[in-house]
């Protein structure tokens, strides 16, 4: 009996631990600069991490484009940007939204690599304005690549809920054709 308890009291210990709530808090914004605040508070927020900063602006074009070839081929993987969509629901299900605030400009090297992520982000963004506590705009820039805007939040989450959302996305057989696409276009 003692055994069983040795064993299935640390399980229900974590299990435990992973129903209390945390609590996120971020601003972040892009301009010439990257900054970021964030807090993240758990129990409660009877304990908590302040996690911010600044970063200067990088002078890397080669380096960027060769990023976000990987991302644009996982984009393209067949299944991967509806199974996208369905996890961005189900997190979004799942948090309770307080606050979120979004304004940002998005142009990749390519326009029709920008008109490409645009057909992907939105019905995402779509399915976000239905919420009334949400102001989320994003605009594309087919002239020039560009990353600016900010992004505010304020959100809840059971840990327990994401970690079953997630682990099914990654698991899923659309998530491991998208990673294959990434993998191979990074090794090119």
């Amino acid at each position: 009996m003692w055994i069983l308890a040795v064993v299935l009291g640390p399980l229900l210990f974590f299990v435990v631990l992973l129903a209390v709530p945390v609590d996120l808090v971020f601003y972040i914004e892009k301009d010439m600069a990257f900054s970021s605040k964030v807090r993240v508070g758990w129990m409660f927020n009877l304990v908590g991490k302040e996690i911010g900063g600044k970063k200067k602006p990088k002078k890397e074009k080669e380096k960027r484009k060769r990023r976000i070839k990987p991302l644009i081929a996982m984009l393209r993987a067949r299944g991967f940007p509806g199974r996208l969509v369905s996890f961005v629901k189900d997190v979004v299900r799942i948090s309770h939204i307080r606050e979120l605030r979004a304004d940002i400009r998005v142009g990749l090297s390519d326009p029709a690599e920008t008109g490409m992520l645009f057909a992907i982000v939105a019905p995402v963004i779509a399915y976000l304005r239905t919420f009334t506590s949400l102001d989320v705009r994003i605009q594309p820039e087919f002239d020039q690549t560009v990353f600016q805007g900010y992004f505010k939040g304020d959100l809840r989450i059971f840990p327990i809920q994401l970690l079953v959302v997630s682990i099914l996305f990654a698991l899923s057989p659309a998530t491991m054709r998208g990673i294959k696409a990434m993998v191979v276009a990074r090794r090119k």
